[in-house]
């Protein structure tokens, strides 16, 4: 259903609310009760509650009153009746609305999910993002530390490269003190207000931004927060609603599935480049194992953790093990396993231990500081 007839939807039915708080304030002698306007996708109309209560009690009073006024009565009661078919079209109104956000999700996701690799992915999916109302998005990685990746501005393009050159230049610390750790350690969408005030954005970004107010969801890879989806209406110059943070966290969730796939895609694409290169190797014997395992090295370092897993992994403990002896998780150790996995473009546990342990001498020192 296209944005039209929901717009003429929500007109008729903010006619209805108008003409029902007009008639109960006649029926109840004071002041018409109007709903209040809420910034959205779909009306809000929380005066029909409220209506219904007083409404229903003026009813009940005027039956109990011993001579009640019969056309009263029934004025009163056909009001019900109205605020009800209001309250129905209001719910029907949110139900199509809610259909149509999210047939735009899978509209977004549909044009990024012919990408074949994790950059083509994250580049492409601001633009994606955009489509669903944001006037920005921002799409970033996060390690430890918040990466900004490729962002889209409408229209102003060269404003998008200047925030993510302000981003890059001091890339921010995830810790406690910057509201996006709230999302990488939740794991889950939330709405950031005030932006210019609220001490836990970060400064620099808050500056060239100039938002008021965003939303941030997470990308999961494994049941690991990978990277981070922002959006804002700058342009709209309004502050996001619940509804902004659904949508945003919707097409997350999406792209977190794309992400995964071409993940395990590059992942492939690494162990068939690794098996190319072995098809013509002719080395000499004495030369093959340093020769194979410097490739490795060059090509994939591993991080400090990594390291440590995959010396674990040599020792031959499992993933609940490792979990245990590192204090974390056993999805966090799959997670690191699989990229080691991707890095060294092994096959299998065993292929990658083998190939760690021909790399280097010392197995420190294929860790990144």
């Amino acid at each position: 259903m296209s944005s039209s007839p929901i717009r003429s939807e929500s007109a008729e039915l903010a006619a209805a609310v108008r003409e029902i708080t007009d008639e109960a304030g006649r029926l109840l002698d004071r002041e018409p009760f109007r709903a209040q306007p809420r910034t959205g996708r779909s009306p809000d109309v929380p005066a029909l509650g409220d209506l219904w209560d007083l409404v229903t009690f003026e009813a009940l009073r005027e039956a109990d009153g011993g001579v009640p006024a019969p056309s009263r009565l029934t004025d009163l009661i056909g009001l019900l009746g109205r605020i009800r078919e209001a309250e129905a079209m209001r719910a029907q109104l949110r139900l199509t609305d809610r259909t149509h956000t999210l047939s735009k999700v899978h509209g977004a996701l549909a044009r990024v999910s012919d990408a074949r690799s994790v950059d083509s992915l994250l580049a492409r999916a601001p633009e994606a993002a955009c489509g669903l109302g944001f006037d920005r998005a921002l799409v970033s990685t996060v390690d430890g530390t918040w990466r900004l990746h490729t962002m889209c501005v409408v229209r102003e393009p060269r404003w998008a490269e200047e925030i993510v050159a302000v981003g890059r230049e001091n890339p921010p610390v995830l810790d406690r003190g910057l509201v996006e750790n709230d999302t990488v350690v939740d794991a889950r969408a939330v709405l950031v207000s005030e932006v210019q005030d609220n001490p836990r954005v970060n400064r620099p970004l808050a500056q060239i931004t100039r938002s008021s107010s965003y939303g941030i969801a997470p990308l999961l890879v494994d049941g690991e927060v990978v990277g981070l989806v922002h959006g804002d209406c700058y342009h709209q110059r309004r502050v996001l609603t619940e509804v902004d943070r659904m949508v945003l966290s919707a097409f997350a969730d999406g792209l977190s599935q794309h992400l995964a796939r071409v993940t395990v895609l590059e992942g492939i694409s690494s162990i068939r480049s690794q098996i190319d290169g072995l098809a013509g190797w002719r080395a000499p014997a004495s030369a093959s194992t340093g020769s194979l395992a410097s490739s490795h090295v060059d090509d994939a370092v591993l991080t400090r953790r990594e390291v440590q897993i995959v010396r674990l992994m040599s020792q031959g403990d499992s993933n609940g093990r490792i979990a245990r002896r590192l204090t974390i998780s056993e999805a966090t150790v799959k997670t690191h396993i699989t990229r080691i996995l991707r890095k060294l473009g092994a096959a299998n546990r065993a292929e990658a231990v083998s190939i760690w342990l021909r790399g280097s001498g010392t197995p420190g020192s294929a860790a990144r500081v």
